[in-house]
């Protein structure tokens, strides 16, 4: 018997926190940062209004109707298709997974060893100077890693084997409101502090030369190259790429409002992104510190934040536990997926299935590992390489497949199963899957 939820808000919550996580909270902010602040939130703003919310619908009834996992759901859903969409899509999915999994397992590893040391901290059981040499001695040695990653495989792994029901939504309906609870408590906190409003205008101030209009010219290239950053963070941010939505979708019951879920998704997951930035990048100007840090921003830049400040250690360690339990919400989204598809494939109990797919993403977290600290040379740091083609082409190539399908093959199908569909929503529907969507990833890919 196919599992299934056992409330609506219990699904929201459990498909918000595959959303809500390390891209939100981690992720966003360092792009931000990086990308003109406000010029890159409108960007994301409108992929994610125009784009992801529609992207995220047909992918919650395509899984609904499916009922199957996200190989097979192609040939259920359509009989008469070639088995190459279930390859192409499986196959770009499974990547995902796997890629996207060996980077989150090894930064969620940071965090929890940020976490504890951020508490010893505070109980002032051992005092740590949480700053770029810890963050290099971290990150440079194998063996204290792998112990962290070991650790946060563990706990994911203990959530999973419960289930659907008793693992991921019990978990999801705890977690998710402490972490909201944190987030407006650290966002109250920085609005007090009268050195971050420079931050803000920044954040929330678009400038037209970032978005490449000038007086004498539009610039094609960093225009494309900004919203193809914007697009895929929305699509990483959603999990749209991941399969996950799809496999959440198949585990709702009949009758549930999807499009009305899925607003409440993106509703939720948007103001976490906006308000992790309202946390990190004010942050930084206060102290007038490089904001283009990138990955490093929250384990490097913050952290000599919080120890300028009175409670440092205290408001340290809430951030920290703040994105542990974002990450860990995302983590257990990432493996459940694959986890569907071998008990379904396979036929094992979801223990086994369970332990295969954690093993699988510890091989491949090794081997990332491995060249991230230079154990074995690849040639190329995979962790930078595997962020990048994920966040910028894969995901987007996933997407770009089942936008096809769904547009040309199934979308009558898909309309069926929303709830009060009027004309103009019918009509955008339609255009978003067979031809806006595609059009924007060919565009984008091509301008790169």
């Amino acid at each position: 018997m196919r599992a299934t939820w056992g409330s609506k808000i219990g699904f929201i919550l459990a498909t918000a926190g595959s959303a809500i996580g390390l891209g939100n909270i981690w992720r966003f902010p360092y792009l931000a940062s990086q990308n003109g602040g406000g010029a890159f939130l409108l960007m994301y703003l409108l992929c994610v209004v125009f784009l992801g919310y529609f992207l995220l619908t047909a992918k919650l009834a395509f899984g609904h109707i499916a009922r199957t996992n996200f190989m097979d759901g192609f040939k259920t859903i359509d009989v008469k298709n070639s088995p190459w969409w279930g390859r192409i899509g499986g196959g770009l999915t499974l990547f995902n997974i796997f890629a996207v999994g060996a980077i989150y397992v090894i930064i969620i590893g940071w965090t929890l060893s940020y976490v504890v040391a951020a508490g010893k901290n505070l109980v002032g059981m051992d005092k740590i100077k949480i700053d770029e040499n810890l963050f290099e001695s971290l990150t440079s040695s194998y063996g204290e890693q792998l112990f962290w990653i070991l650790l946060c495989i563990v706990i994911a792994g203990l959530i999973l084997v419960k289930g659907v029901k008793n693992g991921i939504e019990k978990v999801s309906l705890y977690l998710m409101p402490i972490l909201f609870l944190l987030l407006l408590f650290m966002v109250g906190w920085m609005l007090f502090i009268p050195e971050t409003k420079e931050g803000f205008v920044y954040l929330f101030m678009p400038h037209w030369d970032q978005l490449g209009f000038s007086e004498k010219q539009f610039d094609w290239h960093h225009f494309s190259y900004l919203t193809l950053q914007a697009l895929g963070q929305a699509i990483y941010s959603l999990s749209l790429g991941l399969g996950v939505c799809f496999v959440y979708g198949s585990y709702l019951k009949a009758g549930n409002n999807i499009k009305k879920s899925a607003l409440w998704i993106v509703v939720l997951d948007t103001c976490v992104a906006v308000l992790a930035s309202m946390i990190v990048i004010p942050a930084v100007f206060a102290f007038d510190l490089q904001s283009s840090q990138g990955p490093a921003l929250s384990f490097i830049t913050l952290p000599f934040v919080f120890d300028k400040m009175v409670g440092g250690s205290f408001f340290m360690l809430t951030f920290f536990i703040l994105l542990f339990l974002g990450a860990l919400t995302s983590l257990i989204s990432i493996y459940e997926p694959a986890i569907n598809l071998i008990m379904e494939k396979l036929s094992l109990t979801r223990i086994k299935a369970t332990l295969s797919v954690l093993g699988i993403n510890l091989g491949c977290a090794l081997v990332v590992l491995a060249s991230f600290t230079n154990k074995i040379d690849f040639g190329k740091d995979l962790f930078s390489l595997f962020d990048y083609i994920t966040g910028t082409y894969t995901l987007g190539a996933m997407i770009l497949v089942y936008c096809v399908f769904m547009g040309w093959k199934i979308c009558p199908r898909l309309l069926q199963n929303l709830h009060n569909n009027g004309f103009v929503f019918k009509v955008y529907f339609r255009f978003v899957l067979k031809w806006l969507a595609p059009i924007v990833l060919i565009i984008l890919f091509l301008s790169v």
